[in-house]
C-alpha cells in the first residue's frame, strides 16, 4: 500500500546509481538516466510511494504518471552545493567566470608555496588501482579524518559507515565508478578525496580530508581544483559537493539545490488519498518544528 525510499543515499551509495522502482528515469538537463527494471515494476506499484531526499537538480519521470498524483514538498534545512561546469572549456575559465579574484589568488599562491617547499604530485586514481595501494590510501585517509574530528562533537558521515564505504572501493575505481584524488608531498599522501561517478554525468565528492600538519596550504581548495579540472577534462557537467551551504563551498559553487519529498499516490483511490494526506501533514509538522528550532537557536 505504502512504500518508502530515500533517493539520494541509494543513488550515490557505492556509485550504484540505484533508481527506485516507482521511477522510469531521472534527468539532468538532456541526460536521461534510466531505471533498467521499470517495466518489471509497472504491475507492482504501491498505491502510495513516499520518496524522500530527492535533489532538485534532477527531474523525475514516474511510471504510470497518468494514473497518479504527485505532491512535492521541500525538505527544510537540507540544501546542497554544486558546480555546473557545462560550457567551461578549462578550469581557469570556470574560476574566472564564477569565483572571486581573491580565491584564485590564494589558490595559486597555496599551490606555488606547496610545490616550492616539497616535491609535490597530484594523482587521479580512476580506472586503475591495486588493492594494496587502495588500502594504503584509505588507511591514510582514516588517520586524517580521525585527527581532524577528534575534538568535534558531530560525527563524520563517511566514518559512520567506514567499512561499508571502503569495502569494494578498489574494484569500483577499476570499474570507473569511483575515484581517489591524492596530493603527495615528498611521496607522502597529505590530501585524499573519495568521489563517486554516476552515469558519466555526476561527479559526487563523497569525502575529503588532509594531513592537519599541512593546513596552511589550503588543501581543501586544492582538492576542489582537482575535482573541477577532472570533471571539465572528462566532460562531466555536474560536480556535487554535497549537503551544506558553507562559505567554503559557496566560494567555489555556481549552483545550489534543495532536497524534496515526493509523494506519488494513486488517483481515484480514497485510501491512497488519505494515506498521502497524512504523510504530507507529517512532513509539514517536521518542517515547522525544524524551523522553530532554528529560530530559537538564533535568538540565544
Amino acid at each position: 500500500m505504502l512504500k518508502r525510499n530515500q533517493f539520494i543515499w541509494n543513488f550515490y551509495k557505492e556509485s550504484k546509481g540505484i533508481i527506485p522502482n516507482c521511477l522510469k528515469n531521472v534527468r539532468y538537463n538532456d541526460v536521461v538516466i534510466d531505471n533498467p527494471y521499470y517495466e518489471d515494476a509497472a504491475d507492482k506499484l504501491p498505491k502510495v510511494f513516499y520518496l524522500s531526499l530527492f535533489p532538485t537538480f534532477l527531474e523525475p519521470e514516474f511510471i504510470d504518471e497518468k494514473n497518479y498524483n504527485l505532491k512535492k514538498i521541500n525538505h527544510y534545512g537540507f540544501s546542497g552545493s554544486a558546480m555546473k561546469v557545462s560550457g567551461s572549456d578549462s578550469v581557469e575559465a570556470y574560476l574566472k567566470t564564477y569565483t572571486k579574484r581573491q580565491l584564485r589568488v590564494n589558490l595559486r599562491r597555496s599551490m606555488e608555496r606547496l610545490e616550492k617547499a616539497y616535491s609535490v604530485k597530484y594523482e587521479y586514481n580512476y580506472g586503475d588501482i591495486s588493492d594494496e595501494k587502495c588500502n594504503m590510501l584509505t588507511n591514510a585517509l582514516h588517520v586524517m579524518i580521525s585527527q581532524r574530528f577528534r575534538s568535534r562533537i558531530k560525527e563524520h558521515v563517511f566514518m559512520m559507515e567506514w567499512e561499508q564505504n571502503i569495502k569494494n572501493l578498489a574494484a569500483s575505481i577499476r570499474e570507473k565508478k569511483s575515484s581517489m584524488f591524492v596530493v603527495y608531498a615528498n611521496e607522502k599522501p597529505i590530501g585524499i578525496g573519495v568521489n563517486r561517478h554516476i552515469h558519466n554525468t555526476i561527479l559526487f565528492s563523497e569525502t575529503h580530508s588532509f594531513d592537519e600538519n599541512f593546513i596552511e596550504f589550503g588543501l581543501g581548495h586544492i582538492d576542489n581544483y582537482l575535482l573541477l579540472n577532472w570533471a571539465i577534462r572528462n566532460n562531466y557537467p555536474f560536480v556535487d559537493l554535497g549537503a551544506g551551504l558553507t562559505s567554503f563551498k559557496r566560494s567555489w559553487c555556481n549552483s545550489t539545490y534543495e532536497m524534496e519529498y515526493l509523494i506519488h499516490y494513486k488517483k481515484e483511490s480514497v485510501l491512497a488519498y488519505l494515506i498521502a494526506q497524512y504523510e504530507i501533514g507529517q512532513i509539514h509538522i517536521k518542517n515547522t518544528l525544524k524551523s522553530l528550532k532554528d529560530k530559537l537557536k538564533k535568538q540565544k
